[in-house]
């Protein structure tokens, strides 16, 4: 399988010697300064260390994510983009979920960007006894993205920004209160306690999951980040239903697994559509076409609905 061979090539490499990660990662400074980070931050021992111990198996985590994200990570990389916030921000949400859907911590977070249900409420995500929109790839997806803006608006630096996602805000604003500084060495060192391990961790493994992603823009023997700006393009698109409509018929009127259906419509917990006027399920924009030949001869005649919105 080409990606197990890709992984495979690229663990090799890397093991070859104990090298230095400025040769090993030449994306760090295109990372660094789309989180700002201080270059020099690449000479902190502890990172060092962290990288070196953690990078084979991130490729691995790397490997899987890309294998969970087919149409996700197309459509979150659009909707990124469209709202000129930095690509990279994407890496947060293969962190904490993997590009899983139906990823659900043990603190009750949950969806591609692992939103606790009192974030998801306050970013106008609806959570009900059928439905759960923080497990919407593109309504959590749009929420993350407002919500990091409102951090930064606060923080101005993205990487103290992501260290937010994790722990707060005003978490994040006491550790710098408490440090005296807003350096990343500092608030991330081992040896003080100015902010949680799990969010100096935190840190780190983002800077690392970006560092191997976008390598390959750098380096000419790791192509394991083209996985991502070469999988397949098809993306998501929301169009509208009737109500309490079964993701099971929709998928065999779509000719399509019903899997992957069910997969882009993780938000819905009983497989259909709620029962209201005007809800939009998640179909793969490759049968759009499809679904408006088949679906509007079964819609009320006098509606005027337009049935495929972006």
């Amino acid at each position: 399988m080409k990606i197990n061979k890709i992984l495979i090539m690229s663990l090799f490499l890397s093991s070859l010697a104990y090298s230095d990660i400025r040769e090993e990662f030449p994306s760090y400074r295109y990372i660094f300064t789309e989180f700002n980070v201080d270059e020099k931050f690449i000479d902190n021992q502890e990172f060092k260390n962290f990288v070196q111990t953690h990078k084979n198996d991130y490729r691995k985590r790397f490997v899987k994510a890309m294998s969970q994200g087919e149409l996700l990570v197309p459509t979150m990389r659009e909707m990124i983009y469209q709202r000129e916030i930095s690509p990279v921000i994407l890496y947060i949400s293969m962190v904490e979920s993997e590009f899983d859907p139906h990823a659900l911590s043990r603190t009750g977070a949950g969806g591609l960007w692992q939103f606790v249900p009192r974030t998801g409420q306050e970013m106008n995500l609806r959570i009900t006894s059928s439905l759960d929109e923080r497990f919407d790839p593109i309504k959590a997806t749009d929420a993350a993205v407002k919500y990091l803006y409102r951090i930064n608006g606060n923080l101005n630096n993205w990487s103290l920004t992501t260290m937010a996602y994790n722990c707060g805000n005003e978490c994040v604003n006491q550790s710098i209160r408490r440090a005296g500084t807003r350096d990343l060495g500092v608030l991330s060192s081992s040896h003080n306690n100015y902010i949680r391990d799990e969010t100096k961790k935190y840190i780190k493994k983002v800077l690392l999951m970006a560092m191997i992603g976008e390598n390959y823009l750098f380096k000419n023997n790791d192509r394991l980040g083209e996985m991502m700006h070469n999988m397949n393009a098809d993306k998501i698109t929301p169009v509208q239903v009737r109500s309490g409509e079964s993701l099971a018929q929709m998928a065999s009127m779509l000719e399509m697994n019903r899997f992957y259906l069910e997969k882009i419509n993780a938000h819905l917990k009983n497989g259909h559509a709620p029962y209201v006027n005007g809800y939009r399920i998640n179909i793969p924009t490759s049968k759009v076409q499809l679904f408006r030949s088949r679906y509007a001869s079964i819609m009320s005649p006098n509606s005027n609905s337009k049935y495929a919105q972006r």
